[in-house]
């Protein structure tokens, strides 16, 4: 595909990097100078100088061919603009980043087409949605929902003390739990492990469960007798996450603190949000920390817009009593270093919309895809096609691809966890795990 992304920020090059990988003609179209001399040697990209609401630069860049245009500028303005031009010369589907929640209201009620768009996308919404239901979760430290949040897939740390510490897979079966799960991948000091029926599970691995929305509690109370949902959480940065996190959380959790540090913002919020406490302060002074009440805190989120002040918070909160820490950051490299650090969850909002994104482009068969932080590995949502391999016999009789497991089926409102007697029919929808070098592989088994 040739695709055209305006805006080489975070979110840009991000894209850049994934779609460049998967062996896409990718044009990256800049106006600022310094920004293109720093990453023109370390992107796999032709990068384009100039405005992407400029006909000229995007001609240039292509787009009268462009099967798919990005508009991922800070500006929601020039992202439509780019989006109204794109179609204009002939792009086959237009994306564009909007931010503004009066904005992405007004383009739903009077129609995207208007504009040019096909799609919009607002990394920063989808990073709150993602907290919040990390939170929802105690413990975990990865979430992800598929078929409409029907199947849930859950990334877990195993403790000493947890009682699948020594299990092996095959001991983890229906007969024994009514509320049925499933250990889709194990991941091992950096190794990513499919398992067979007789993998066991030891301390420190990490490991991705699949499950039915239905089973999330008992599951929770198996993992952690002693769990509780959380009754506190302390949120740094009234960003614009930082603020969709405390909303999503209002009726859920008992008790909500924002700290701010800019006092006109601290004092507008307050006025704004009845539902939560507003202290100005940086989450960096542990006398801001301890007036917060951080001692008492389930969870404290870090969402401002300073990466590093997220991650000495963090640390900060946790060394203060704080149960579980969550930060957004902008850095990739964070990841690398969350477990050295106790941090509990890491969002990147930016590979978030790379996601989506890539569900876009790699076929029509694709409903959503996962990345997963702790592993070169992919959870996908496939829909079988008729006629497919995958739809010809029980998966026990099928060559799936190595590095790859299904692991559950929806169809008519019903879900079941994947086996070797489980036969895909056309249409179902199957969540699959796999390594990465495996995903056009099973693609394939998917498509007629």
């Amino acid at each position: 595909m040739l695709i055209v992304i305006v805006g080489a920020g975070r979110i840009g090059r991000n894209l850049s990097k994934s779609l460049s990988a998967e062996d896409h003609e990718v044009y990256l179209v800049e106006n600022n100078q310094e920004r293109i001399s720093q990453y023109i040697d370390k992107l796999d990209v032709k990068m384009v100088k100039g405005s992407g609401s400029d006909p000229k630069t995007l001609k240039q860049a292509g787009v009268e061919k462009a099967d798919l245009v990005l508009a991922v500028t800070t500006s929601d303005e020039v992202n439509l603009v780019v989006c109204s031009l794109a179609e204009f010369y002939g792009a086959k589907r237009c994306i564009a980043r909007v931010r503004s929640t009066a904005l992405r209201d007004t383009l739903v009620d009077s129609g995207y087409h208007k504009f040019g768009v096909n799609e919009v996308i607002n990394p920063e919404l989808v990073a709150a949605e993602t907290i919040a239901k990390t939170v929802q979760t105690p413990g975990a430290t990865e979430v992800a929902d598929f078929a409409d949040g029907k199947i849930l897939l859950r990334g877990f740390d195993i403790k000493k003390d947890s009682p699948l510490n020594g299990a092996k897979v095959f001991e983890l079966g229906e007969e024994d739990f009514p509320w049925p799960f499933l250990v889709v991948s194990v991941v091992r000091q950096d190794n990513v492990i499919i398992p067979r029926g007789d993998t066991v599970i030891e301390e420190n691995d990490h490991i991705y469960v699949l499950l039915p929305a239905y089973s999330m509690a008992e599951f929770l109370t198996f993992v952690d007798p002693d769990i509780k949902m959380p009754k506190k959480v302390v949120i740094y940065g009234a960003t614009f996450t930082g603020l969709h996190v405390a909303m999503e959380l209002a009726d859920k959790v008992k008790n909500v603190v924002i700290l701010e540090e800019d006092s006109d913002k601290a004092s507008k919020i307050a006025e704004e949000l009845d539902h939560a406490v507003v202290i100005n302060g940086s989450a960096s002074d542990a006398e801001i920390l301890t007036e917060s009440g951080i001692d008492a805190a389930d969870v404290f989120i870090a969402t401002s817009n300073n990466d590093h002040a997220n991650l000495i918070s963090s640390v900060l909160a946790k060394n203060m009593g704080a149960r579980q820490t969550i930060i957004m950051t902008q850095q990739p490299d964070y990841l690398s270093i969350a477990n050295t650090l106790v941090i509990d969850a890491i969002i990147n909002p930016h590979y978030l919309a790379a996601e989506h994104i890539l569900q876009l482009v790699r076929g029509k068969n694709i409903r959503a895809i996962v990345k997963l932080t702790e592993s070169d590995a992919e959870a996908l949502e496939l829909v079988a096609e008729e006629g497919a391999a995958v739809t010809k016999h029980p998966l026990k009789d099928i060559k799936f691809p190595k590095g790859a497991i299904v692991g559950a089926v929806y169809s008519a409102n019903e879900i079941h966890l994947a086996n070797g007697d489980t036969h895909i029919k056309p249409g179902e929808k199957v969540v699959v795990f796999c390594q990465q070098e495996a995903q056009k592989k099973v693609q394939q088994v998917f498509t007629k």
